[in-house]
């Protein structure tokens, strides 16, 4: 695909391979909802580092 890619832009060249001509993040959301979920509990009530502290 990379080197499909250097002649066309690379969604063709994506749709020419998977038949799809976008990308969805749904599987790696989904691979890693357990983490998140884990993250979100341990950070309850936490500001995150770019919010302010209350």
């Amino acid at each position: 695909m990379l080197e499909m890619g250097q002649s066309k832009p690379w969604p063709e060249e994506l749709k020419t391979l998977t038949g799809e001509d976008k990308m969805d993040a749904t599987a790696m959301l989904d691979y890693f909802a357990p983490l998140k979920k884990w993250l979100d509990e341990q950070n309850k009530g936490q500001a995150s580092g770019w919010q302010e502290a209350k």
